[in-house]
């Protein structure tokens, strides 16, 4: 067969599926309930109860994009385990520490620590600017949140670099969050195979490294606007994107979402909670019950009432009372609404007209039933347990034993850090060293060898400092680690790390100079007379005896 005829086949067959080798559809389907079709699959189970084991599913990151996306704004325990991962790992925003490496740098470490005050200071201005940010709708610390978020919900998410001429600027760098949909392809993601010829949006190189991504702008005007952006620029080596998600296989080439394995879950204890929450809704409307009589079969209280005329009526039980007493008959008329009417004041009707015998009994309100929480703390357990969160931390809610809710709170905190390591990884060192480029370039900071790029790693060592691990109670952790620190189980410089994100051997440092600014260290109190301690003389702050 001629190239020219295996073109043409190739072609007819992408349209038609009947090319010598299988290629998907260019959009996945809806949904699917057949197990041995999971091509479309979005969180829902094989109906028999488990994912059919036969085939290796064929996963589509925008399908499972959009079903995570909805059960964060269906299931408050999706959107729980969400929130609280963006609380713990980013919290008000990680902040840029620079520890220039002053050996490899040939400086003085304190003219270290003053280039790393001075550039720490000019970035924190930067990033609390909402200038930092394309859109100008939230400064770079708001939008770490927001990755977080996207890393969790979606899988992954997408930053633009921009360098702006803009001279109002505290620094030309730009940046602009992307949504996940707005990069695609026809293509589903693959565990085994990155570089299908199909795309998903993203241009890779033969080693499977991202070079560029095809975005798709909605404009003003209403017409799409699909752009290539390099990874990197072609004549200046800027970097244009950045990428962040977690690959899961090998090959893997876009992100899943990290609820996409339990949306099926989510859903159902959404369900069990609205059929409970209904049923005692429908049980509430529900006043009262007829109990019969033994010697008669069970009469219709209301009968007189729905055959009354609109308006006020008084049974036959009430009128004979009212002549057995004498009273006026108008004196004691029982109200009853219309029958067609809405009951919404309490005593407004009155059941009268039972066979001797019968008896009215409230309706006893079985709703939620007694397995109601067990069975969402259960279900909901087994899935923070599957995101690696304990369930305290998802509700946050502990429980009055310190050891335990300790345990929960160090457990998830070194989960968080994995996380933190990743975001910074994927899109805070880059950004701090295109914007330190840029600050270089404008001659507002000194950076020498910065071209060689073992000098240029050695000005860009830095450490992202966030909110320390909540401590349900400091003084015992701070004597533990003493304690810990005495023994020789752990250093101080950990012991900094772990307390705030700080440098202890910075901190050490600092500490010395200041203390030797200081008379006398600060928790100790003295005076010229000794009131408030031993005086000179040794008479223990009184008067001389």
């Amino acid at each position: 067969m001629s190239i020219w005829a295996q073109f043409a086949d190739f072609w007819r067959g992408l349209f038609s599926g009947a090319t010598g080798r299988a290629l998907p559809a260019p959009r996945p389907p809806a949904r699917t309930n057949s197990a041995l079709d999971l091509s479309g699959m979005d969180g829902s189970k094989w109906p028999g109860g488990m994912a059919y084991s036969g085939v290796s599913p064929t996963l589509s990151h925008e399908l499972l994009r959009i079903g995570a996306r909805k059960a964060v704004h269906t299931s408050l325990e999706a959107r729980a385990m969400v929130e609280r991962h963006a609380d713990t790992v980013i919290d008000v925003g990680l902040r840029l520490a620079p520890t220039p490496d002053a050996d490899v740098l040939g400086m003085d470490p304190a003219a270290a620590e003053r280039w790393a005050a001075l550039v720490g200071g000019m970035f924190d201005r930067w990033a609390s600017s909402r200038s930092s940010i394309r859109q100008e709708n939230m400064n770079f610390y708001q939008a770490q949140r927001m990755a977080a978020i996207g890393q969790q919900r979606d899988g992954e998410y997408f930053c633009r670099f921009y360098y702006s001429p803009r001279r109002d600027l505290l620094n030309p760098l730009q940046l602009g969050f992307l949504d996940p949909g707005q990069i695609r392809g026809p293509a589903y993601t693959y565990t085994g195979n990155v570089n299908a010829p199909w795309g998903d949006g993203i241009e890779r190189d033969d080693d499977g490294r991202e070079t560029g991504y095809k975005v798709w702008y909605y404009r003003q005007s209403g017409k799409s606007e699909n752009v290539t952006v390099p990874a990197f620029g072609a004549r200046s080596g800027r970097q244009m994107m950045a990428h962040g998600y977690q690959p899961e296989y090998p090959g893997q080439g876009r992100g899943f979402s990290r609820l996409s394995h339990a949306l099926q879950e989510f859903e159902n204890i959404t369900d069990f909670k609205a059929a409970e929450i209904k049923k005692a809704i429908a049980q509430s409307c529900i006043n009262m019950w007829l109990k019969p009589s033994q010697n008669a079969p069970a009469s219709n209280p209301f009968e007189a009432i729905t055959r009354a005329p609109a308006g006020p009526v008084m049974s036959t039980q009430a009128q004979e009372l009212a002549e057995e007493n004498g009273v006026s008959l108008e004196d004691n008329v029982s109200y009853v609404p219309l029958p067609e009417a809405t009951i919404t004041q309490p005593g407004s009707v009155g059941v009268f007209g039972l066979a001797e015998g019968e008896e009215l009994r409230p309706f006893a309100n079985t709703a939620p039933s007694e397995n109601f929480s067990g069975f969402v703390a259960s279900l909901a357990t087994s899935i923070a347990a599957s995101m690696s969160m304990p369930l305290e931390v998802v509700l946050m809610k502990f429980n009055q034993n310190y050891s335990a809710s300790r345990a929960a709170l160090i457990l998830f905190w070194r989960i968080a850090q994995i996380w933190r390591s990743e975001i910074v990884s994927d899109l805070l060192d880059p950004v701090y060293e295109n914007w330190l480029a840029g600050e270089i370039s404008a001659g507002r900071v000194a950076a020498p060898g910065w071209s060689d790029p073992r000098m240029r790693a050695a000005w860009l060592k830095a450490t992202w400092i966030g909110a320390p691990m909540p401590n349900i109670d400091p003084q015992k952790s701070a004597a533990a680690d003493q304690v810990y620190a005495e023994l020789g189980a752990i250093t101080l410089d950990r012991i900094a790390l772990d307390h705030n994100g700080s440098s202890g051997k910075a901190n050490r440092a600092q500490l010395a100079r200041e203390f030797q600014e200081l008379p006398a260290a600060p928790w100790k109190k003295t005076s010229a007379t000794g009131s408030d301690g031993d005086d000179s003389e040794g008479n223990n702050g009184g008067e001389n005896q």
